[in-house]
């Protein structure tokens, strides 16, 4: 394959992971930003162990239920988790080598699909809806986090609940990303919607969309849609946590 060929959106990050998970030679996967803005992030980071998880990670452990849906499980860090703490977990990813690698060390349920594939060809229900590592960024705008926790609905058992984390992008002192935002703004968007590439080893991904959703936008939506909203805890970074349940 040659270099900087446009390959699927998600697949630089499963090389990666397969790269490291394999023992071969690893590179930093980039993320490339519409504006320019490149950030570098160590693949290492994916195959963390329990006692290296942030606060947000470890406190939305604690406060997962029964049978539990592990959305953008990745290499399934926090499905492993779950499972050994005795809950029923399904862990899906869309990333093929991801899912290989959580199959690998020992997920009993995984699925290689998006949540919408995986809710259109499954009629379970769950206690506990989970995304963490800002995985609720799939979801791409705000039209898009509407759509996915009204269909939440129909996923939740009595009193189930929704946990994800975001991070609040609003008190940013840097010019690079206000002008990002204002940008947004500008041309319509929601300031949190962002626009990226991945890239590894030469290898670009085609373009695709995550949403950084502020705590006071977020409570507003769930409030909308019926539910109830309790914010769980905030890090410094600016990271949260929530639940939402009905």
């Amino acid at each position: 394959m040659k270099k900087n060929a446009l390959i699927k959106a998600m697949e630089p990050f499963g090389l990666a992971l397969m790269d490291y998970y394999t023992g071969k030679e690893v590179e930093k996967l980039i993320m490339h930003r519409d504006d320019g803005l490149k950030d570098e992030h160590p693949v290492e980071y994916y195959f963390r162990e329990p006692s290296e998880f942030s606060l947000i990670e470890k406190e939305a452990l604690k406060i997962c239920k029964g049978k539990v849906l592990d959305i953008g499980a990745g290499v399934g860090p926090h499905s492993l988790e779950l499972q050994k703490m005795g809950l029923n977990v399904t862990s899906i990813d869309v990333s093929l080598h991801a899912c290989n690698i959580m199959k690998k060390k020992g997920l009993e349920n995984v699925a290689c699909m998006s949540f919408y594939e995986y809710c259109n060809s499954n009629k379970c229900k769950f206690d506990t809806i989970l995304l963490l590592g800002r995985s609720i960024g799939f979801v791409e705008n705000i039209n898009g986090l509407k759509k996915f926790l009204n269909h939440c609905k129909s996923l939740l058992n009595q009193n189930g609940n929704i946990i994800f984390d975001s991070t609040d992008i609003r008190p940013t002192t840097k010019s690079i990303h206000l002008a990002y935002q204002k940008k947004n703004q500008d041309e319509g968007r929601y300031l949190g919607e962002i626009r990226l590439q991945l890239e590894y080893k030469g290898l670009m991904g085609d373009c695709f969309k995550i949403l950084h959703v502020d705590p006071d936008v977020l409570e507003s939506i769930v409030l909308e849609l019926g539910l109830k909203y309790e914010n769980v805890m905030k890090e410094e970074n600016t990271s949260y946590l929530v639940r939402i349940f009905k």
